[in-house]
């Protein structure tokens, strides 16, 4: 999977923007601020229908213009296709997404057209952070590879919405009938099977890939696991569902939110039999990191028959030397998108077009350098 051609209207602080990107390493340096991270964002949208850093697509489109337009041309094993993210602020519908210039109405139908993985410096949060960025990346990548997974967890996070708002109108309430609840329980049960499931199986399979990864980036012989950690076991999810919500009514009536289910379902992440969130160092948290990213490209492709796009997003900053050398080895069979502020950070023998971007009275510049 190639991108071959990006266009960018109103994009950001891009007037209108055509680039042609090489099927190998692509590198766009200048200062902070220039727009270097908008152009990996925009590819983001049109793999995944939204920003990778921002829920709101209004702040998308560039000041004083009535829209935004966001565009890739890509090949595949099967030939072309164009896919297209349109902004309109003034529209009732406010984002429009076209595949090969036909109007999709749901985002399922876009999952799997362009397999992209994004890694930048907030992704070290994978090992530090709370669960939710770790579910976060299980459920990108999943998606990407299985439709029915997306829309599973739409309905699950519908049904949680609904039961939500319902637990706290019961209590400002005091209402006595539950039935209505037994009645949202039951319909979230299904795709929280589905959800369980799916993630734990591809866990399974991403441990066994980035234990390998770890090593050969680290080049140690340190031990780095995942495993998916959930309060439902393998052959009862649904009954199991069902039963833990009906015991934590009154706890949730309570608190105003559902408190057991795969929204609350996490990632153990291990290092020499030791949890890495209390144990690891700055350079073991990095290499995990990059360990996963690297290893969830590889089950993108895998699983699709395609080679997924790698966007890195000013990280080489963040590894040393040796690390970005070993990197950009992982790398070279994939079409990568890098930024970063400093040309030198990047072994550019290893790169195959280099842009350099700049800022003109607010407005993006880009120029293809030697």
């Amino acid at each position: 999977m190639i991108i071959e051609e990006l266009k960018l209207k109103n994009f950001r602080n891009y007037s209108e923007l055509t680039l042609h990107p090489d099927p190998g390493v692509n590198l766009f340096y200048g200062r902070n601020g220039s727009g270097k991270t908008n152009l990996l964002e925009a590819i983001h949208y049109c793999c995944l229908g939204r920003s990778h850093r921002v829920s709101n697509d209004a702040t998308i489109i560039r000041n004083g213009t009535a829209f935004g337009l966001s565009y890739v041309k890509i090949k595949n094993s099967l030939g072309f296709r164009e896919i297209d993210v349109r902004f309109q602020p003034d529209d009732g519908q406010k984002k429009m997404i076209r595949i090969d210039q036909k109007k999709i109405s749901r985002f399922s139908d876009m999952m799997g057209c362009l397999c992209c993985v994004i890694f930048s410096p907030e992704d070290l949060g994978l090992i530090k952070e709370g669960p939710s960025l770790r579910r976060r990346y299980l459920d990108m990548m999943i998606s990407q590879i299985n439709r029915g997974y997306f829309i599973a967890l739409q309905q699950y996070k519908s049904g949680m919405e609904q039961r939500n708002a319902l637990l706290r109108q019961i209590k400002l309430n005091n209402w006595k009938n539950m039935g209505i609840l037994s009645a949202f329980e039951e319909a979230m049960a299904v795709p929280a099977e589905i959800i369980i499931r799916e993630r734990r199986r591809i866990t399974s399979i991403l441990s066994e890939i980035a234990t390998e990864t770890y090593k050969r980036i680290s080049d140690t012989d340190e031990q780095f696991q995942l495993s998916y950690h959930s309060s439902f076991h393998e052959d009862t999810i649904s009954e199991l569902f069902c039963r833990l919500l009906k015991e934590n009514r009154e706890d949730d009536i309570r608190i105003g939110f559902t408190s057991v289910g795969p929204h609350r379902d996490d990632l153990n992440l291990i290092l020499n039999r030791s949890p890495m969130k209390q144990y690891a160092s700055q350079g073991q948290i990095r290499t995990a990191a990059l360990s996963m990213k690297l290893s969830q490209m590889k089950i993108l492709r895998n699983m699709t028959g395609e080679e997924p796009v790698l966007l890195l997003d000013d990280v080489m900053s963040e590894l040393d030397r040796r690390r970005r050398t070993m990197l950009i080895d992982e790398l070279k069979e994939f079409q990568t998108f890098i930024t970063c502020a400093d040309r030198e950070d990047i072994d550019c023998g290893k790169v195959q077009k280099m842009w350099n971007v700049s800022v003109s009275e607010g407005i993006a510049q880009i120029q293809l350098t030697d």
